[in-house]
Parts: C-alpha cells; structure tokens; sequence
C-alpha cells in the first residue's frame, strides 16, 4: 500500500485523479493479459548440426551355440538306473550315457519268442492237415492257411518289436561331442521321448542373433559385426555374418525373428550357452552433416533457428545411428537447430495474434 501511495506521488499531477489512475491500472491490466502465452525461450534446447562419420547398426540379442547340437531322447519309458555323463564331459559317438531298467522289457522279448514259438508250431499242424488232404486246397484251407502265416508273422514282428525296445535301454551319443546338459537322474521314471541329454560339437562355434523381422532385411551376409557377451564386460568379438535364416521364430518375448548365424573363433574362454548382443554393421558415412535423432520430427521435418525466430524446413534423412541422424539436404554446417522444446515454438500471445494481423 505504502509502494502504492509512494509510485502515485511520483506521478505527474495530471494523472494524479483516481479517473486517471484507474485508466492507466486497465490499460497495465489488459497489456499483461493480452502478452500472456509467449514462448518460454528458456525451455527451447538446440544444438548446432556439425560433421562427423555415422554408422547403421542392427542390435540382436542372442547365445553362442555349437556348429552341430543333438537332443538325445528316449523311444521307450522306464526308470533311469545309471547315468555315464555329466554336463561338460565329452562323449564319442555311440558311447553310452543312460541306461534304463531292463526287465519288463526281457520278459516282453521272452513272451514275444514264446509267441513265435506256438505260432510256427499251429502254422506246422496246418500244413500237415492240409497236405493230407486231396491235391488241390480247398477254399477253407487257404483261409487257415493264411491265418496261420499271418499269425506267425506277427508274433515274429513283435519279437523284432521286443528286441528293439530291450536295445533303447541303453542310451547313446548319436554325435562325438560336449555334453551341454544331462536332464536325468538316477532312479527317475522317464516316458517315450523324455529328453535325456543334449551334446553339441565344439569344433566350430558360432553366436546366434536373433533379428527382429523389421531389420532383418537390412542384414546381409559378410557384414561386419561386434559381438559382446554378459560374461565378458567391456570385452568384444569381431566377425562377420555367416548365416541369414530363412524360417521365422517366435522369441521369448513373442516377438517375430530370424536367426542370423555369426562365426566365433574357437577358444575356451567362450561357453556354450553364453548370453549377449551382436552389433551388425549395416552402413556407414564418413564426413556426414548429422543432426540428434530427437532433432528430427516425422522423419523429414527439423526447425532451424534464424535470428529470434525458428523456421520448420524438410530435410531429406539418410542413414541413422543410435543417437544421430545423417541430413542429406536443406540444413548446412553451423546451423542451430531445435532438439526438444518444440511446444515452445508456436505459441504466441493475444498482442501477438492481433498485431500480425
């Protein structure tokens, strides 16, 4: 009140009278409503465009994993009574690594020869029945005949049937190689097609990347690529894509993939199984004009600062980084243009408004 009294004093005698201050009150009044909504120039970030060498990377997660795996299941059930492997032993092929309870599966064999057995024996008593009979086989004969054959046939397919589920007892390696897992133990009942074990080679070793189906069409065989494994931080591989897959997966994630195989130099510091990234080297630009990805609004459009005010041009894009954008067009060296903050840029006060009319 007193800062009041003290600003009315000051004033000439004139605009002393309350019709005159109340005017001058109004028109500050209007002038401040009227300037409300101009840019916050302080919320407008920018950044000059300058030159520097971009490159188009595809980034893939994925695993190492051997030039050649097998899954050793099991054809029959049973209990598991020895197992030969542990993870990480190697195996030749053939060599045994699970065995399973042999005997309902001998006495099966037994029962299945038995058959054989009588089947020969009726098939032998209709030959004999029918040899003392006249010269030519009667219609009844043939069909007892033929009975008894096919009887025979039968019990004999089962004892071949028998010897064969007595042989999947015994579980071996189809392939020489690193046994990755063993999935058993001793004393457990397993069912037809259990997994037992997997055993992959390690003579060849390889990373595969799983690209999504977007990038993948970018991705060629022969391109440079880093890869970099959780077990090793800070640490890269360098090679070369080897392999692109031509069959769809569904990832952990439910998303749509392609593997892309990446050779590893052998070395037994890499495991099998090892989690990490693989950067894929798609393209790269030397001495390119680059802008922040952020910069770039509906993929062609930027603002560029001219003066105290921003003007919206379209640019052509080239190829894009992580973190860049490479411009093709319409933009130079030294430019200031907007990286966020572009709310800021269109808004304009009432006395704005009226006075660009």
């Amino acid at each position: 009140m007193k800062f009041l009294k003290k600003l009315i004093s000051k004033l000439p005698k004139g605009f002393r009278s309350k019709k005159a201050i109340v005017a001058v009150l109004v028109i500050l009044s209007l002038f401040y409503f009227l300037s409300r909504g101009n840019a916050d120039l302080k919320k407008i970030v920018t950044a000059e465009v300058e030159r520097k060498n971009i490159s188009e990377e595809v980034l893939a997660s994925g695993k190492v994993s051997a030039d050649s795996e097998s899954k050793i299941h099991s054809a029959v059930s049973g209990k598991v009574v020895w197992v030969g492997a542990k993870s990480g032993d190697f195996v030749k092929r053939g060599q045994t690594v699970a065995v399973l309870d042999k005997e309902r599966y001998e006495i099966a064999l037994r029962q299945a020869q038995q058959d054989v057995i009588a089947a020969d024996a009726q098939l032998v008593k209709v030959y004999d029945d029918i040899s003392k009979g006249d010269s030519v086989e009667t219609f009844d004969e043939r069909i007892r005949r033929t009975a008894a054959e096919a009887a025979k046939n039968k019990a004999f397919d089962a004892v071949k049937l028998a010897e064969r589920n007595l042989k999947d007892t015994v579980i071996t390696s189809p392939i020489a190689g690193t046994v990755v897992s063993i999935d058993v133990t001793s004393g457990e009942e397993i069912l037809p097609t259990g997994e037992i074990a997997t055993v992959s080679t390690t003579g060849n070793i390889k990373f595969m990347a799983e690209v999504d189906e977007i990038d993948v069409v970018k991705v060629k065989t022969g391109q440079k690529t880093s890869i970099s494994l959780d077990a090793y931080s800070g640490k890269t591989f360098d090679s070369k894509v080897s392999k692109i897959g031509q069959k769809s997966i569904t990832t952990s994630t439910g998303a749509t993939a392609f593997e892309v195989e990446i050779d590893l130099e052998e070395s037994q510091n890499i495991l099998l199984g090892m989690n990490g990234e693989a950067n894929i080297l798609i393209t790269e630009v030397g001495n390119a004009l680059v802008v922040p990805s952020e910069a770039v609004i509906d993929d062609k459009f930027v603002y560029v600062k001219v003066g105290d005010t921003f003007e919206k041009r379209q640019v052509e894009a080239g190829i894009a980084s992580d973190s860049d954008v490479e411009i093709k067009s319409a933009l130079y060296d030294g430019d200031t243009i907007v990286t966020s903050g572009f709310e800021q840029i269109s808004k304009k006060s009432l006395l704005q408004k009226i006075f660009r009319k």
